[in-house]
């Protein structure tokens, strides 16, 4: 893992898509990582519904490659796409990704859903839904039926005893339980280093071949697409399903909500990754946008204003969101006062998470860090300053 800050940025940057199928959040957070490499896709188009996490390592720049480019090759596939089929979009992309950028490495996983309607008339109502997952490394989706886990990926990890006779055919070892001692996935977009014998791309120390797995799931089934962030801690995959079901219905019907939910439970949990939490609901989500917006963004407590990689990343959290620094830190200010007053239920549901991972004495700090005393920063140009790292 390495070096990580002294405390968590929780900042949370949330997207929301719904129709009368689908009712889908996600929610992302640096956490304790010095640089934030998650990306994600979470499309409505056409009876074609794609959802997927990217969980970059070394940099980001693999993550955002596929998130960006998967998409378009997915939609041009026919329905239901043949396993062969999948594996050379991946492969393709793989290769797109080395011509193209070639610094870095992400895992993947993603899937395509497409609704069975019930009668071929336009606009029918849907009878259940025809599921294609893929999954590439240890990023996982899991399906949850009537409280039940009903699906759930296999991480590709490089002591599963398949995964290992390759690497070694390939001229690898595993130690540590990593590919020559350095990578903690056997399968992975990019990571070049691990994949000389580029004319045979499925017998290299690392490929990007995904396994793939189709099924139906049911309206009222609930999905969660995350990165292996989410599960780094103490937090299972039958702990997430049970989590994710206590939480069920939430707030004004936001998935959001369950998904901010979780990545705080990862950390509470023991996480020191970046968390990405994706919430599928095969219920009616058509309004959402409408009334809770398609975007949000919850920001965090103040950074330690000593501590420039952690300025850095509350900035770039904040700016993922579309906010400056200042920005981010005078709503949340804002949002403390709300806290303190007991005026936060007026705020969108979402924002009930924001102080759930505080103490009384985060509580204080945080009060101390906007000016303590009477409480309130007094000169306009408070927040810019405080986005510098000054104090109060």
């Amino acid at each position: 893992m390495g070096v990580v800050l002294p405390k968590p940025i929780l900042s949370k940057v949330i997207e929301r898509t719904g129709n009368k199928d689908i009712n889908s959040a996600v929610c992302s957070i640096n956490g304790f990582r010095t640089s934030m490499e998650d990306s994600h896709m979470m499309q409505l188009e056409d009876d074609r519904y794609l959802f997927g996490v990217f969980d970059g390592h070394s940099n980001d720049k693999c993550s955002a490659f596929i998130a960006a480019h998967l998409p378009g090759r997915l939609k041009a596939l026919q329905l239901p796409p043949a396993v062969q089929t999948l594996e050379m979009v991946c492969l393709d992309l793989d290769e797109q990704f080395f011509e193209d950028v070639g610094e870095g490495g992400s895992t993947a996983t993603f899937c395509i859903v497409e609704p069975v309607r019930q009668s071929a008339s336009p606009g029918a109502p849907t009878k259940n839904f025809n599921v294609t997952v893929c999954n590439v490394g240890d990023s996982r989706i899991l399906v949850i039926r009537n409280g039940a886990l009903v699906f759930q990926t296999e991480d590709h990890k490089p002591m599963n005893p398949g995964e290992k006779a390759r690497i070694e055919r390939a001229g690898g070892t595993v130690r540590m339980n990593r590919v020559d001692g350095d990578l903690a996935v056997s399968r992975a977009f990019g990571d070049g280093a691990f994949k000389r014998m580029r004319e045979d791309p499925r017998n290299q120390k690392v490929i990007c071949v995904p396994d793939v797995s189709n099924f139906t799931c049911e309206i009222g089934d609930i999905m969660v697409v995350s990165c292996d962030g989410v599960f780094e801690g103490s937090f299972t995959n039958e702990d997430v399903a049970a989590f994710v079901t206590s939480k069920i219905p939430p707030p004004s019907n936001d998935m959001a909500t369950i998904a901010a939910r979780v990545v705080d439970q990862a950390v509470r949990r023991g996480s020191k990754d970046n968390i990405t939490c994706m919430i599928v609901s095969f219920t009616d989500g058509s309004t959402m946008t409408q009334t809770l917006g398609a975007k949000a963004f919850v920001p965090g407590a103040p950074f330690p204003k000593t501590h420039e990689t952690s300025r850095s990343q509350y900035g770039k959290m904040a700016n993922h969101a579309g906010f400056t620094v200042a920005e981010a830190l005078e709503q949340r200010y804002q949002l403390l006062q709300h806290f303190l007053n007991g005026t936060l239920a007026s705020q969108p549901p979402v924002m009930s998470v924001a102080f759930e991972m505080s103490d009384e004495v985060d509580i204080e700090n945080e009060r101390a860090a906007f000016g303590g005393g009477d409480f309130g920063p007094k000169d306009p140009s408070f927040f810019a300053r405080m986005a510098e790292g000054a104090g109060p």
